[in-house]
C-alpha cells in the first residue's frame, strides 16, 4: 500500500503543478509532511537542500529520497517514477509537436498564462523553505554571500557549492 501511496503522491506532483521542479515543491510538502508525515519539514527541508546539490533534477531526487526513507529502494523506485512518468509522456508529444505549433496564437496565449503561475508555484516554495532554512543571523548572512557570489560576481555555482560543503564541515 504504501508503495502505491509513494507512487500517487509523486504522480499528482508531476501531473499537477506547472513549472520547474521548485513549483512542485509546494504539493510534495503538502503530502510528504502534512498530510502523510513522511518527514517532518525540517527533514523535508534538509532533503530539498540535499537534493539540489546532488546531481539531477531536484524533484527527482527529493522522489528517490523520499520513497527510499519510507519505503527503501522499491520506495524509491515507486516514488520516481509516480514522479517523471507523465512529465515524460508530455514533454514526448510537445517535443515533437513545438516548433510545428509555437507560432500559434493559442499557443502563445498558453505559454503567457503559464509562465507567471510557475513563477507564483516557485515563489511559494520559496517562502515555504526560507521559513525553515532562514533561522538566524548566521543563515541570512550565509544565504546572502551565495546571492551576492553566484548571481553579482558569476561565480559557478559549483564552486560556491564545493566552498559551502567544504565550510559547513569546518564551521559549527
Amino acid at each position: 500500500m504504501i508503495l502505491f501511496k509513494l507512487f500517487l503522491v509523486f504522480l499528482k506532483a508531476g501531473l499537477f503543478t506547472i513549472g520547474s521542479g521548485y513549483s512542485m515543491l509546494v504539493l510534495a510538502q503538502r503530502y510528504v509532511v502534512d498530510t502523510y508525515h513522511w518527514l517532518s519539514l525540517q527533514e523535508f527541508t534538509d532533503l530539498v537542500a540535499i537534493s539540489e546539490i546532488t546531481p539531477g533534477p531536484i524533484m527527482v531526487n527529493l522522489a528517490t529520497f523520499v520513497g527510499t526513507k519510507t519505503a527503501g529502494i522499491k520506495g524509491a523506485f515507486a516514488a520516481t517514477l509516480g514522479l517523471i512518468i507523465v512529465p515524460f509522456i508530455a514533454l514526448y508529444f510537445i517535443a515533437n509537436g513545438y516548433f510545428q505549433f509555437k507560432g500559434n496564437p493559442f499557443v502563445q496565449n498558453l505559454l503567457k498564462v503559464v509562465r507567471p503561475m510557475a513563477i507564483g508555484f516557485i515563489i511559494v516554495a520559496l517562502i515555504r523553505l526560507f521559513r525553515t532554512s532562514i533561522t538566524d543571523i548566521k543563515t541570512v548572512l550565509i544565504a546572502i554571500i551565495v546571492i551576492v557570489v553566484t548571481y553579482i560576481f558569476k561565480v559557478n555555482p559549483v564552486i560556491t557549492v564545493i566552498a559551502g560543503l567544504a565550510l559547513g564541515l569546518f564551521l559549527k
